[in-house]
């Protein structure tokens, strides 16, 4: 064995000085060692891709490279209070833009790529800059009168004295919509415009304070159907006859087009006599119906009935304020009832009176009075007592 190896260590052992040439590609056998592995080029560092992220388009960008490929992105962030993780397969370029985002409670952005035979995650961490607690809070939007939208708002409790916040509204792409005319406001403002104003509206309220610069920002995201506030029915009439009564009304207008089954309704029906009586003074739920009408038994006779109405969406709890009563069925005309109590005394007292006065005829006719006793020469009542003791005597 000592033998055979000796001329394959000569070979390779010998100069290429000497004019021997040694073929690379022989196999050599030699014993294995336990050495370092052979060193393996380093992969990019995390700030290779260098991320970067736009919080008004919720875009989230990164160094091109020909090295690198990005398979897919991600961003996990809280929607309604409620953990939400969105991820992107397909990405546009450089870059992943996300549907509407809410930002205020932070957001985690993440990419996954490769390099050769290397993996990379790399992650970004983002929320709103500015003080914490400067942001606002108590932040509500409502669309009323089917035309136009009103947001409110409270400073946060470490907002500065001066502070001042204003309105900044988008759609699910990140494009800007019309804000609030008067510009900055400390608790709210009202829009008129709600052209182009989109189902699902991101909102942000920002703030600035003149002492301390920029303030911390604060965003929602909006169901604009479900923020709208009905308004009661119109047209309301009623009409009876010699058995029932029936009540009709007109839908109100709304910003979000709704048909006659998503609406609901409520009549709250009262007799005009104040005496309660269950079965008569009731609220009555009618489900939609492309008559909007309600039909309820009310025999004659009777003094009327009072009626109000209000209007509800099916998909929520919302319901309008009740419309201005309405009177309708009386038989006759209604009295006022204090006028009625001030004549019927009067009556009464009237008829005591004459009463009295027929009486004391009556009494004089049927008992009429004994004359007194006269004078025979004057013929005067008035009788001086001791010329009629002589009177006798004589």
């Amino acid at each position: 064995m000592l033998l055979l190896l000796f001329p394959a260590l000569t070979l390779a052992s010998l100069p290429t000085e000497a004019g021997l040439q040694v073929d690379s590609k022989l196999k050599w056998p030699h014993p294995e060692t336990d050495g370092p592995a052979p060193e393996v080029p380093p992969p990019p560092t995390p700030s290779a891709l260098n991320l970067t992220f736009d919080p008004g388009t919720w875009t989230l960008t990164w160094l091109c490279s020909h090295d690198i490929m990005v398979t897919s992105c991600y961003v996990n962030f809280t929607l309604h209070g409620r953990p939400t993780r969105r991820r992107m397969q397909n990405t546009l370029g450089c870059r992943c833009q996300f549907r509407a985002l809410t930002l205020h409670l932070g957001v985690t952005l993440g990419v996954n790529a490769t390099t050769g035979n290397v993996t990379i995650h790399e992650r970004l961490d983002y929320i709103f800059p500015g003080p914490p607690g400067s942001e606002a809070v108590n932040v509500s939007c409502e669309i009323h009168d089917a035309a136009a939208m009103t947001c409110t708002w409270e400073a946060g409790p470490a907002a500065p004295p001066d502070a001042r916040y204003f309105l900044v509204l988008r759609n699910t792409t990140g494009h800007k919509l019309p804000g609030c005319p008067s510009g900055p406001a400390l608790s709210g403002c009202r829009i008129n415009d709600l052209t182009g104003l989109p189902d699902r509206l991101h909102v942000t309220v920002a703030g600035w304070s003149q002492s301390g610069g920029a303030l911390r920002a604060y965003d929602v995201i909006l169901n604009t159907k479900a923020i709208e506030r009905l308004s009661p029915p119109s047209n309301i009439t009623g009409s009876c006859n010699a058995s029932h009564c029936a009540v009709s009304w007109v839908p109100p207008r709304t910003w979000a087009t709704m048909g006659f089954a998503d609406f609901r309704y409520e009549l709250d029906l009262r007799r005009t006599d104040m005496d309660p009586d269950p079965d008569l003074d009731t609220t009555v739920t009618v489900s939609s119906r492309p008559e909007n009408r309600f039909e309820f038994p009310s025999p004659e006779p009777r003094e009327g009935h009072v009626v109000r109405v209000r209007v509800g969406d099916v998909r929520s709890k919302r319901w309008s304020v009740w419309s201005p009563p309405v009177k309708f069925g009386a038989d006759r005309p209604i009295v006022p009832r204090l006028p009625v109590y001030i004549i019927a005394m009067g009556v009464t007292l009237t008829c005591v009176l004459g009463l009295a006065l027929a009486w004391r005829f009556i009494w004089h006719r049927l008992l009429p009075r004994i004359p007194d006793i006269q004078d025979k020469v004057s013929d005067n009542a008035l009788v001086n007592p001791q010329t009629l003791r002589k009177d006798l005597a004589a």
